[in-house]
């Protein structure tokens, strides 16, 4: 198997895959390379593919009938779009864009399809990872949905350290691009809320830092 199949293991939908199935899948595979700005899709396209996080930021979003944008997440590295995935025929539910300069892995949809079919033990240990990742995500929605705006902040700041964050002596840092408003679109708080409780965690020395690289004291939460 070419080590390079070996990227595939990085990604959760593909980590039970012995190597002959991750050699299957990255037969399929197609590497893209986008800058800032860049487009991966649009909402409404006709689906062609998933894509997976090699390097990069990606953000998810749609404009409503006004044309404000509301972000439903930011993903990086190891991270699959859209969620819905390989498993259903609709365009794609959102726009997709690059927020930084990225490395993407694509696999289109219905040579996919055709693996599973050939393939059912891929097709198993696929679905039960994404089974997984279906009741963690409901988990996370039930907590948030009972979340003050206050917690909703902490556990949004607690979701970026997981996800991108390093530790070092002083903290976990966190590089990440993004406005207090679009926090806002995240959590489904206004952008003067999001920006009165982070200045509150600022001031109990929770974190600090600035925009595009912040520094979180987790422990003193």
């Amino acid at each position: 198997m070419p080590m390079s199949a070996e990227l595939l293991r990085q990604i959760s939908l593909f980590k039970d895959l012995t190597a002959e199935e991750l050699a299957h899948v990255y037969q399929l595979t197609v590497e893209h390379h986008y800058q800032r700005g860049d487009y991966v899709f649009m909402e409404g396209q006709e689906r062609e593919a998933v894509y997976f996080i090699r390097r990069g930021l990606i953000k998810t979003f749609k404009v409503d009938d006004e044309g404000r944008e509301h972000i439903i997440n930011i993903l990086g590295r190891g991270s699959m779009f859209p969620h819905v995935g390989f498993f259903q025929d609709t365009p794609y539910p959102a726009t997709a864009e690059a927020m930084e300069s990225s490395i993407l892995l694509s696999i289109r949809c219905r040579p996919f399809d055709q693996l599973l079919t050939e393939k059912p033990e891929i097709a198993r240990k696929v679905m039960r990872v994404m089974g997984e990742r279906i009741l963690l995500l409901q988990s996370k929605l039930q907590e948030l949905a009972s979340y003050d705006s206050h917690d909703r902040v902490i556990a949004l700041l607690r979701h970026f350290a997981e996800e991108y964050g390093e530790p070092h002596a002083d903290g976990i840092h966190v590089k990440l691009p993004i406005t207090h408003g679009e926090m806002a679109n995240m959590i489904g708080m206004t952008r003067e809320s999001v920006n009165r409780i982070w200045n509150q965690l600022r001031r109990e020395g929770v974190l600090s830092g600035q925009r595009d690289e912040w520094i979180f004291n987790i422990e003193r939460l």
